[in-house]
């Protein structure tokens, strides 16, 4: 059976090989590859990820059922094979960079999270957190951040790979660090500096984890965080609104990075 994927980012794991299978949810199914890359297949509509492929909901059901039991994964140049099925690519290539410009701010993003009861994976409720303005239960990540806005090389030894799921809290928090990193111009020439590459992510976080924060590291993120930080006054509700469903925590945690991100940059140089 030959299916075909809507989408695909460009940056996406290309090596060709076996497949393990690392999970599924109600919206992506992860692989690893045999350099220990992240691929993952997202549902059509909830977001493409920097290491994914697109596919449509009846292809995402029938995947999600094969996958765990499947015998046989591979990664071709034809595509992904897993036993009888056979995904193809297909020619949609997307290259999900973030734009050296924003024009998300601190104020802007927080009337929109004080309206906002999701929780977080660590911290409680968004709406909490930002209409008290006590940011001191996030020291352990803010202490890292304002290293690197210092100039000095931040340390996340410990703090990264803390929080439930496949990608913990603060790992998604540190996403959302650095796609304002890249995406404000004074600091897009060292953005990569936030996430230091001497920093064993295999050893610290999960192996999806570890995949996201390096696409993140160099400048990679999903289309709808891009939309978020490409949002206008006019825009934000609805793309960060959208974005907030992703996973149990991770659009929360990632917002809430962001909103630290803003709330330190505003403190220090504004």
């Amino acid at each position: 059976m030959v299916h075909q994927a809507l989408a695909f980012s460009e940056t996406a794991p290309s090596v060709l090989g076996s497949l393990q299978f690392a999970g599924a949810g109600s919206k992506a199914i992860n692989f690893l590859t045999e350099d220990n890359k992240v691929l993952t297949l997202h549902l059509f509509g909830e977001g493409l990820s920097p290491s994914g492929w697109s596919i449509s909901g009846p292809v995402f059901r029938h995947i999600s059922q094969l996958a765990p039991k499947a015998s046989k994964i591979r990664l071709q140049d034809s595509g992904i094979c897993i036993d009888k099925l056979h995904l193809a690519k297909g020619k949609n290539g997307l290259w999900l960079k973030a734009a050296n410009k924003t024009e998300l701010t601190f104020e802007l993003l927080s009337q929109f999270l004080c309206l906002q009861e999701a929780q977080t994976g660590l911290y409680g409720p968004l709406s909490d957190l930002v209409q008290s303005g006590d940011i001191s239960a996030c020291f352990p990540v803010l202490k890292p951040l304002k290293c690197w806005f210092e100039g000095r090389e931040p340390d996340w030894q410990g703090i990264i790979g803390a929080g439930p799921g496949l990608t913990p809290s603060h790992d998604d928090m540190l996403v959302g660090m650095l796609a304002c990193a890249y995406s404000i111009p004074e600091f897009r020439d060292k953005a990569s500096a936030l996430l230091p590459v001497s920093l064993d992510l295999d050893y610290w976080t999960t192996s999806v984890s570890a995949g996201y924060l390096s696409q993140a590291r160099n400048g990679f993120f999903s289309d709808s965080l891009l939309a978020v930080i490409d949002s206008s006054p006019d825009t934000l509700y609805d793309n960060a609104g959208h974005f907030l469903s992703h996973g149990h925590y991770s659009g929360a945690d990632t917002l809430l990075g962001m909103w630290l991100f803003l709330s330190l940059y505003y403190h220090l140089f504004k």
